[in-house]
């Protein structure tokens, strides 16, 4: 490898030491596609994203990659939210957890919280205040 192939590996492995890995579990793929626009386009951080559009598939997911975040539905067939966050804050206490919820329901977000939940964010300002929220996490 030529010395500017050599520095620009350099580069690329620092800077994806930098990025934030986060995780998108959603069962509505037009919604995951957008949510992962709206972080790609970030301008002041940098994100690795991956999907998964059901609980079991996000766990797996979370095994195999470790992200320092997950963005969560609660509603999903298969393992729903709520067990995908109970287990992540068994298994890997040091993930954040944002759920993104479509509902206004009470229950869910006390049930949530009970689990270790770390933010919450409408589905409705996903796209404009997630890079923000998980900056500040």
């Amino acid at each position: 490898m030529s010395e500017c192939g050599s520095e620009q590996a350099v580069e690329e492995t620092l800077a994806s030491q930098r990025a934030i890995r986060v995780l998108i579990v959603d069962d509505e793929p037009l919604f995951r596609l957008g949510v992962a626009a709206a972080l790609a386009d970030d301008q002041l951080l940098e994100f690795i994203v991956s999907e998964a559009g059901d609980g079991e598939a996000g766990l797996a997911r979370i095994a195999a990659e470790e992200p320092a975040v997950v963005l969560l539905d609660l509603n999903m067939p298969r393992l729903n939210g709520h067990g995908v966050l109970r287990l992540v804050k068994e298994r890997w206490p040091e993930i954040r957890v944002i759920v993104l919820t479509g509902s206004d329901s009470l229950e869910d977000r006390r049930r949530a919280e009970r689990a270790g939940v770390d933010a919450f964010v409408e589905k409705r300002h996903a796209v404009t205040q997630l890079a923000a929220l998980i900056a500040s996490l």
